[in-house]
């Protein structure tokens, strides 16, 4: 089957333009990246097949501008709720986020509840236990732990300068904070349907932390990807989209099952 062609757009919102992928066709999901920049993965080119992805590129990443008015994660969320209601519409949406994506996406989900009907967390950042290990502050060394199947990391294009940039964005927005105490707080009322991945292999973030996401969001239901590290979108993409695909498709029909 060909792959479904990604085209690059920018759209201007209060606080700046704001640079994002769109592909596919069918259901919009609302796909936010991880902190090694936004990148069309495997996982993603099969969910085009039924879906159509907008991929935002947050500001500063990818050499893009940054906005004087966003440097936080809940100012971050606020710029993509203005981003899915203006580009793909008033909602709810549907929301894929990957580590730093769903970090942003819990706070997203829990200031504008009414917006996010159904969300798929893979190893959120942001509620890190305290005493858990830390992921290497090297980014070689922190890269070299995202992949069970090193052989299916994608060839990298960027420059050392993107690479760095990209880093440093990372800790901008997160302020030195590992454990979000007013995420935690704000759990709660998360309305979402909500289904958090983990892979059995991850070392960058604990799986204490989805146990802190199920304790916290009414009916959140926890799958493990066998196999896979911190990025199964990578390491286990036809699995990865089957999973976010039935659950996108059947919802509350899903949570109730469990499937494995």
């Amino acid at each position: 089957m060909t792959d479904v062609p990604f085209t690059q757009h920018t759209v201007a919102l209060d606080s700046g333009p704001v640079t994002y992928l769109k592909g596919g066709e069918g259901r919009a999901i609302l796909h936010l990246h991880p902190a090694g920049g936004p990148r069309v993965t495997p996982a993603m080119r099969v969910l085009a097949r039924k879906h159509t992805l907008y991929i935002p590129t947050t500001p500063g990443f990818n050499g893009t501008p940054e906005h004087a008015s966003v440097a936080t994660m809940p100012a971050l969320a606020d710029l993509a709720a203005q981003f899915a209601r203006t580009v793909i519409g008033p909602g709810p949406h549907d929301v894929v986020a990957e580590s730093f994506g769903g970090y942003e996406a819990l706070w997203l989900a829990a200031r504008h509840p009414d917006l996010v009907e159904q969300m798929v967390l893979q190893a959120p950042a942001g509620l890190r236990p305290e005493g858990s290990d830390m992921p290497p502050a090297d980014p070689e060394a922190f890269r070299r732990l995202l992949y069970a199947v090193p052989e299916r990391a994608p060839a990298e294009t960027r420059s050392a300068e993107v690479i760095a940039g990209d880093y440093r964005q990372r800790g901008r927005y997160f302020a030195g904070i590992t454990f979000d105490k007013a995420l935690q707080a704000a759990l709660p009322g998360i309305k979402a349907r909500t289904l958090v991945l983990f892979g059995t292999a991850d070392k960058i973030v604990p799986i204490e932390t989805a146990r802190i996401l199920l304790s916290g969001i009414r009916g959140a239901r926890l799958t493990y990807i066998w196999g896979a590290a911190h990025v199964p979108e990578y390491d286990q993409p036809e699995r990865t989209a089957r999973i976010i695909g039935a659950f996108m498709e059947h919802g509350e029909g899903y949570l109730v099952r469990r499937p494995a």
